[in-house]
């Protein structure tokens, strides 16, 4: 495996696992606001899926543009 490769497959490793740690904190947090009654909790969930969704999609499609 080249030194590209390797790099590649550490970001892709690294950006899933954090996306994974967001979407289950994310998941806790509008889960946990809808059982205590708090619209606060889910609000800050939605908006956090939303930053997630969009950094993902922004970080897939920076890649491929700056590969073309």
């Amino acid at each position: 495996m080249n030194n590209e490769m390797f790099k590649l497959m550490t970001k892709r490793y690294l950006a899933w696992g954090i996306g994974a740690l967001a979407g289950g904190s994310i998941a806790f947090t509008g889960i946990w606001g809808t059982i205590t009654n708090q619209i606060e909790f889910v609000t800050l969930a939605v908006g956090g899926l939303i930053g997630t969704l969009g950094a993902v999609v922004g970080f897939y499609f920076g890649k491929k543009t700056s590969e073309e």
